[in-house]
């Protein structure tokens, strides 16, 4: 704001009638001398000093006698611009005020000083324009003040630019509900997260109807109870939300609630926090916890199918060398098939080989089988190539139904019978019938884990379909996979 701008009047021009020698050295000093700004009135185009204050004549270090009759350009010297040259001789051709605004000006005793300086005109008895009144206000405290702002706003501007791209590189979403209006801010990032356009507007409605219904409870809980400052303020969650188009994802929601001082008591008023979306990370703690579970699975069947292939060659075997060669060659069988579902079961990358169905099929049956001299198991079909990633999930799932056959199937008796066959018309069926073993009373009330991780491998991974029919004479499976899935 101009220093000139809370006068209660306009000043536009100066007018002396009679003269400017009409008023004393006394009278002009007596009203000007000590006013709070720089003044000077300098008399004709060139510009003879009349008149200096003492404010003017200290910030050129110059006494009243260094300045009268002088012209400004003597005076001023490089500090006399052309700027300032320009300004003065308007007001003598256009008769109207002239002002300037933060002029840098470096005076004897200041290295660097900033003025707002108005040249007034200065009218004789004939009203022609026989001088200039300047008025110069010291502005450099405003100036340096601004400076100081604006570097502040360019150092927080950065600082801002800085932690954006630090919340952006974290992924994270930002938010603020005001407690006491209920306007809701989100970040772009926050709404990304939880399906919404960066163009619609967030509301608590909307964050509300996003929870899972599952965990709304919990979350509204939480969030409420903040509101008493006994709390602590503190927020941390992990919870489902559900997108408008109906995908579920996890967040990882922590927030602070900020309180005020209303009417004496502590209120709460506004909660900020961030979320983060953890949704593949949870997905693969179920994976984890999920193979977890699985190697406990496979290493109890170990030891199940281990021990039925010693029972089973201890009935056939004549003697302990023939026992003993024909148990090894069982275990070693099994290893083999174990080392095709190792993948599925540690998660460790799949090779490039492709292989048939037919050769894991006799993989995964082959500690199973007895060479006597009626053949126990029976497999039909035409050769069938199959990728790495289809082949790890088609074994995993033989090696589920074999590993109960032989616990409780048609390959847990010497009597029983089993026969995998399979054709390819349009897709893969495999058919696996069991006969011959322990007679079914019915289907089982729960389905097992090797059963859930079986239909999951088919469904999930191979995009196809299991079925089990649990008749009276044995289990009987059947398995269809699009042939485009068998080349993954």
């Amino acid at each position: 704001m101009s220093p000139f701008q809370p006068w209660a009047h306009g000043l536009d021009e100066i007018r002396f009638h009679g003269g400017i020698e009409g008023f004393s050295r006394e009278a002009l000093s007596e009203l000007l001398e000590n006013v709070p700004l720089a003044i000077a009135v300098t008399l004709g185009p060139d510009q003879h000093f009349a008149f200096a204050n003492r404010l003017f004549r200290s910030a050129l270090s110059l006494s009243q006698e260094d300045l009268i009759g002088r012209t400004a350009c003597a005076v001023l010297g490089s500090r006399y611009t052309p700027e300032i040259k320009a300004l003065s001789e308007k007001v003598f051709e256009t008769g109207q005020p002239q002002e300037l605004k933060d002029l840098a000006l470096v005076l004897p005793l200041d290295a660097a000083t900033y003025w707002d300086i108005k040249l007034l005109p200065v009218r004789d008895a004939g009203n022609r324009i026989s001088g200039i009144l300047t008025l110069a206000a010291n502005v450099t405290e405003r100036v340096k003040a601004r400076s100081e702002a604006e570097l502040q706003a360019r150092e927080a501007a950065l600082h801002n630019e800085r932690l954006a791209l630090a919340v952006e590189a974290t992924e994270l979403g930002l938010w603020e509900w005001n407690a006491q209006s209920g306007d809701t801010f989100w970040s772009e990032r926050q709404k990304a997260i939880f399906g919404l356009g960066k163009d619609e507007p967030a509301s608590y409605e909307f964050w509300l109807s996003a929870i899972h219904p599952e965990d709304r409870d919990r979350v509204v809980g939480s969030v409420g109870a903040l509101s008493d400052p006994k709390s602590g303020g503190q927020l941390h969650l992990e919870h489902r939300i559900v997108h408008p188009n109906g995908e579920i994802r996890w967040i990882d929601s922590r927030g602070r609630m900020l309180y005020e001082i209303v009417d004496g008591e502590l209120k709460p008023a506004r909660l900020l926090g961030t979320i983060l979306d953890i949704t593949e990370r949870r997905r693969g703690d179920e994976v984890r916890q999920l193979l977890v579970q699985e190697l406990n699975h496979r290493v109890k069947n170990v030891f199940a199918m281990t021990s039925g292939m010693v029972a089973l060659t201890a009935k056939n075997a004549e003697t302990p060398r023939e026992m003993a060669k024909a148990l090894r060659g069982r275990i070693e069988a099994l290893a083999r098939a174990h080392e095709l579902i190792r993948p599925a079961i540690t998660g460790s990358e799949l090779g490039d080989k492709t292989t048939s169905v037919h050769e894991i099929v006799q993989a995964v049956l082959a500690p199973h089988i007895d060479h006597g001299a009626r053949p126990q198991i029976v497999l039909e079909g035409l050769p069938q190539q199959i990728g790495p990633k289809a082949a790890t999930a088609l074994t995993l799932v033989l090696h589920e139904l074999a590993t109960n056959a032989v616990k409780y199937g048609s390959l847990s008796v010497p009597e029983g019978h089993l026969r995998v066959s399979w054709t390819c018309n349009g897709n893969l069926a495999l058919i696996w019938q069991e006969e011959n073993g322990p007679l079914i009373a019915h289907a089982p009330e729960l389905e097992g884990f090797g059963s859930l991780l079986s239909r999951k491998s088919v469904t999930g991974q191979l995009g196809g379909t299991i079925a089990h029919d649990w008749r009276r004479e044995g289990l009987l499976v059947r398995i269809d996979l699009p042939l485009e899935q068998l080349d993954a």
